[in-house]
């Protein structure tokens, strides 16, 4: 079963065991996917200029773990120079598909720059992989002097939280929590919550109105100010709950048009932030609801019109998305309109068929632990046994997202 770490190790939570002497032969590594790679140590690789790509491949030797302790992490550090681009690493089993070990952090345009994989346990085999982190159509160079692995153990109180597909609903919310205090604050760029605590009334409000200009209007309009349009004088009066509420840009625009919101989020600063927007923009009808665990929804009240799920429900397991779905479902009744924002399975293809814990990297950043595609079957599944036709249904912006708004029949 696969898995992520959703923390890096620090110096507390990781203790060195020493080496592991012969874990990996710089000769001896394979190119991917068009890179080039000469000399034998240090070893110069030219990538291919697709994003994410395999470009080189260090085969762990097996029998260096052979005197080490079974079920330990083990670090594998790579030391290179990266002369253009950026690259990643990342460690593979056997069939060069499933992933082992969180990534490395993405290293700097240039410089010289340390990688470290964590795998835990450690592996019996497998691929230490080097991957082009350059924007799509560019590729990287750099310079490999060493890689080195570590038998490490994990300290009592590291606090190193796993997530997997089967994981429970509070540690995947423990997990989830990390990232998404972090919201979106343009078309490009990324804001933590946490940190516009100690912002004026006047800067936050600007910085909110630059962001909803930004994503609604010019480029941003095919992305997100089409359903401002269509939507907005539809929702006015209705109740409506906006499920993974971030910064507001939807929910807050739909309650200055006359929506009664109620912002629902697992990350407590994200309330915070929105409910001093509320107040400097004068929204009425709103109110806000933390989400701790799955049971802290039976507080809310169960007749909204509207469930509001804009790329919320797709960032976790299935199963456990599968079971937020069933108790929000409880607060829809028969005639409400369940509207939510996924990403397609075309695009899970285009980006390389990644695994679920990998992929959220490439769609929301590097610190994001999981997401999932879906299509109109798997959003019904989610919602079973509900039962919902379709009022609209389509991928949009070229397949990076498509859209459900369903109305429920029983």
């Amino acid at each position: 079963m696969s898995r992520i770490d959703t923390g890096r190790p620090t110096e507390a939570g990781w203790r060195g065991l020493g080496p592991v002497q012969g874990a990996f032969d710089l000769a001896g590594a394979v190119a991917h996917n068009q890179a080039q790679i000469t000399g034998s140590g240090p070893v110069s690789i030219v990538t291919d200029p697709g994003q994410w790509w395999y470009a080189a491949a260090f085969r762990l030797q097996p029998a260096a773990l052979q005197s080490r302790p079974a079920d330990e992490p083990l670090s594998i550090r790579v030391e290179a120079t990266v002369q253009a681009g950026r690259i990643g690493a990342l460690f593979v089993a056997d069939d060069l598909q499933k992933v082992l070990g969180a990534p490395a952090e993405k290293t700097p345009a240039d410089g010289d720059a340390t990688l470290e994989v964590v795998v835990n346990p450690a592996p019996s085999s497998g691929w230490l992989i080097l991957r082009n982190n350059a924007p799509a159509g560019k590729a990287s160079r750099c310079e490999v002097r060493a890689i080195q692995a570590f038998q490490t153990t994990l300290a009592e109180d590291s606090g190193l939280t796993k997530m997997d597909a089967e994981a429970s609903d509070d540690q995947v919310l423990d997990v989830l929590r990390r990232k998404w205090s972090e919201v979106p604050a343009g078309l490009s760029e990324r804001c933590s919550t946490t940190d516009l605590a100690g912002i004026s009334d006047q800067e936050l409000w600007s910085l909110w109105a630059r962001i909803r200009e930004e994503t609604t209007t010019g480029d941003g309009y095919s992305m997100r100010g089409w359903y401002h349009d269509l939507y907005r004088d539809m929702l006015r009066g209705k109740r409506v709950l906006d499920v993974g509420s971030g910064l507001g840009i939807d929910g807050l625009s739909f309650a200055l048009a006359g929506a009664h919101v109620t912002f629902l989020d697992i990350a407590q600063s994200n309330l915070q932030i929105v409910e001093r927007l509320c107040r400097i923009g004068q929204a009425s009808h709103v109110r806000f609801h933390y989400l701790e665990d799955l049971s802290s929804l039976d507080d809310l009240p169960d007749d909204f019109d509207v469930v509001w799920c804009q790329g919320s429900m797709i960032n976790a397991p299935f199963s456990f998305a599968r079971s937020e779905a069933e108790a929000l479902l409880r607060r829809l009744p028969v005639g409400g309109r369940w509207i939510e924002l996924a990403y397609p399975r075309e695009r899970w293809e285009r980006e390389g068929r990644l695994p679920f814990h990998e992929w959220g990297k490439k769609t929301d950043g590097e610190s994001t632990p999981w997401m999932e595609w879906y299509d109109l079957e798997r959003l019904r599944a989610r919602l079973h046994p509900a039962e919902f036709d379709v009022v609209l249904h389509f991928n949009f912006h070229q397949d990076d997202f498509n859209w459900f708004d369903l109305i429920r029949r029983k």
